[in-house]
């Protein structure tokens, strides 16, 4: 027997994980938690030769919606990159 609540959680972390390799973080690792007023998403990423931890609400519906809809996917990449700004970039972005 599945865990629906696990499968929600397991469904969510491949979006966040999608989500954050689209912005071309250089370096991060992130956690998702169920809250009581909702879900939290936690990044910790590379920052001006150390790192930062930035928090930011999430629902979840959403992130599993961003898998399919690429509507909703840009909208979060647009949303999270103002809020990741300070996050250092990797790739051929000059």
């Amino acid at each position: 027997m599945h865990d629906p609540a696990a499968l929600d959680i397991a469904q969510t972390r491949v979006a966040v994980e999608r989500l954050l390799e689209d912005l071309d973080l250089r370096a991060f690792v992130f956690t998702v938690e169920p809250k009581e007023d909702g879900w939290q998403l936690s990044v910790e990423c590379a920052s001006g030769g150390g790192w930062q931890t930035i928090s930011l609400p999430v629902d979840p519906q959403e992130l599993r919606d961003s898998l399919h809809d690429s509507g909703t996917r840009e909208r979060l990449r647009e949303r999270w990159s103002e809020r990741l700004r300070g996050c250092e970039r990797g790739g051929l972005a000059s």
